[in-house]
């Protein structure tokens, strides 16, 4: 009998299970030649009492073993090396070589349109745009999760579920917009998506056709613009000011050629953050009735808002079935909780039903359960009343710190909203310079160069305070000085 005590060495701890572990020495002998094909393996019992494991270990073992065609069992015989080895009919080193491929063997149409992603580095302190994970009620979160799975009667939850999303948490969103946005929906008219990008991306594919002509702002959400090239949309800019993108504007195209839709951040701009002003979205909403086109409103930051008056979405005035309300808890709760939804007329989210079916059939009912059980609770509001509170404080510091230190250099405004500040570089200043050079510092600021447009060369940025602390935000500020001092 081989040597199998030597053969297979077990680590502890370990990230990889015993079984894995048991089965991946035995195939790294067989790929060595050590155990060759056709030799009798050890029973599963005598292999347990030489290796000093739990003989349903050495059952696993082989189970994966015999799953990638490694061994074959014989009723009654045993269990055996396998005479074909899955290596053997690409070659040797099948493997390896594998691993090493970086491009196909056939003609591949690269997107053009869209950068290639880029990593995160949201473990790297900086002036990131998003919520700060620290703050999220992660014992509520699991204590919902964990119940939701617990009840028995809920069980059924591991299996299909409807694709608009789960029933609870439909109803929950629609009496949350009803309530604190103005609108009038049921749960008929919200469907459920894995974050607000998804939503968007299934909206272009069920509204639009290709070269049907859209309105963005004149710098817009980088991924809306890539979303609606992506379906074939054409993209039309139109002016954006210190009270919104141009109604004005908008007419004047209307009048000259059809316009199908009109993309929207309203209550704060993406990237510029200013708000979409009362009398805009009155003619915004009036000319979608006269021309007909679609409102895509994306209200992506409306539970961030510091003023006690925020102004209500154009959805909440919405009639005639114009608006397509997207919104999101991935920032409300955490980026890492995939929950957008979209609020519609019900035959526009019977088109969104359909779609679904042949892209993933459904969302996740178990998250959903427990986030609809969280707002039910009154966690949920908790949760953001704390967090505003926060993130207010940490958006004044900041904005003090900037204006006493960086002021001849940068010109913003205080935003009333969201998790970030429209940062706009003196031109003397190379914004992708400084990045790079803030980057070696160990703080991440973006280059601004993704909120440039064909026309417009901006050197302007997001910076984001929601994710840093006083004290990170002390340091990153500095850091910035200091960089932009020595340029």
């Amino acid at each position: 009998m081989l040597p199998w005590k030597s053969i297979i060495k077990i680590q502890s701890p370990s990230p990889l299970p015993v079984y894995l572990q048991i089965a991946n020495c035995i195939i790294k002998e067989i790929k060595s030649g050590v155990v060759k094909p056709n030799v009798k393996m050890p029973g599963t019992r005598i292999l347990a009492e030489l290796i000093q494991v739990h003989r349903q270990t050495v059952v696993n073992a082989y189970s994966e073993l015999d799953a990638q065609g490694w061994i074959v069992s014989l009723p009654s015989k045993g269990s055996f090396v396998n005479e074909h080895l899955p290596e053997t009919s690409y070659g040797k080193n099948h493997l390896h070589k594998l691993m090493n491929i970086e491009e196909t063997g056939y003609p591949l149409i690269a997107n053009p349109t869209i950068h290639i992603p880029s990593k995160s580095h949201r473990e790297v302190t900086g002036f990131h745009d998003g919520p700060d994970v620290r703050l999220v009620p992660v014992e509520q979160l699991s204590r919902a999760y964990k119940n939701v799975l617990g009840r028995r009667p809920l069980i059924h939850q591991l299996s299909y579920v409807d694709v608009e999303g789960k029933s609870l948490l439909r109803k929950v969103l629609s009496e949350e917009l009803n309530t604190s946005r103005g609108m009038q929906t049921t749960a008929d008219n919200i469907f459920i998506t894995r974050g607000s990008q998804m939503a968007l991306y299934m909206i272009a594919r069920v509204a639009l056709a290709k070269n049907d002509v859209v309105l963005v702002g004149d710098t817009n959400y980088y991924y809306a613009d890539r979303v609606f090239m992506n379906v074939g949309a054409k993209l039309l800019r139109v002016t954006i000011d210190e009270q919104g993108i141009d109604v004005e504007q908008i007419e004047k195209l209307c009048k000259r050629k059809k316009i199908r839709a009109v993309y929207v951040t309203s209550h704060h701009h993406y990237p510029t953050t200013v708000t979409l002003s009362a009398a805009r979205r009155m003619k915004l909403l009036a000319l979608s009735e006269q021309y007909g086109f679609i409102i895509i409103e994306d209200d992506y930051d409306y539970d961030f808002h510091y003023q006690s008056n925020p102004i209500l979405p154009l959805a909440s005035a919405d009639k005639k079935g114009m608006v397509v309300y997207i919104g999101t808890l991935s920032k409300s709760v955490a980026p890492a909780m995939r929950i957008g939804y979209v609020a519609a007329p019900k035959n526009f989210i019977t088109e969104l039903s359909k779609l679904r079916q042949i892209i993933d059939i459904q969302g996740d009912p178990i998250l959903e359960q427990a986030v609809a059980e969280l707002f039910v609770q009154g966690e949920i509001r908790r949760h953001m009343k704390k967090s505003l509170k926060e993130y207010r404080l940490r958006r004044d510091f900041m904005c003090e710190l900037l204006n006493q230190k960086l002021s001849d250099c940068i010109e913003f405004k205080i935003p009333e909203g969201g998790l970030a500040v429209w940062a706009r570089y003196d031109k003397k200043i190379k914004l992708p310079e400084v990045s790079a050079k803030l980057r070696k510092k160990g703080f991440v600021l973006s280059n601004g160069l993704i909120h440039d447009t064909e026309e417009k060369k901006l050197n302007s940025t997001r910076m984001g305070f929601g994710w840093m602390n006083t004290a990170e935000a002390d340091k990153a500020v500095n850091a910035l000085y200091g960089v932009i001092k020595n340029c």
